[in-house]
């Protein structure tokens, strides 16, 4: 239910232009697709998206640059798109099976 709230926020926060709204969900739910799997939420969020792609949660052939974005100190909306195709890629695939990249 958590995630799902998280994922709705964070539409809805894209939606209204409120991108640092959305990021703060967006980085909340990734990172929280990692702790479940073992990762210490005592790690960056880059370490965590590291150990989900370990996982094969999220697929090795994203590109870096996206991911970089996504990583981005800037608050923006590039930032918070970047982590909402990283989002829904691994929800997709942690809990749809859908494999792919």
């Amino acid at each position: 239910m958590r995630v799902q709230a998280a994922y709705v926020e964070a539409r809805e926060a894209l939606r209204a232009d409120a991108p640092a709204v959305a990021i703060r969900a967006l980085q909340w739910l990734l990172s929280h697709l990692a702790e479940a799997r073992g990762v210490s939420p005592d790690l960056s969020l880059s370490a965590k998206l590291a150990a989900l792609a370990d996982a094969g949660i999220l697929a090795r052939t994203i590109r870096p640059a996206l991911i970089e974005r996504a990583l981005s100190a800037t608050s923006g909306s590039k930032e918070a798109w970047a982590l909402m195709t990283l989002a829904e890629h691994a929800l997709a695939r942690a809990y749809l099976g859908r494999s792919g990249a």
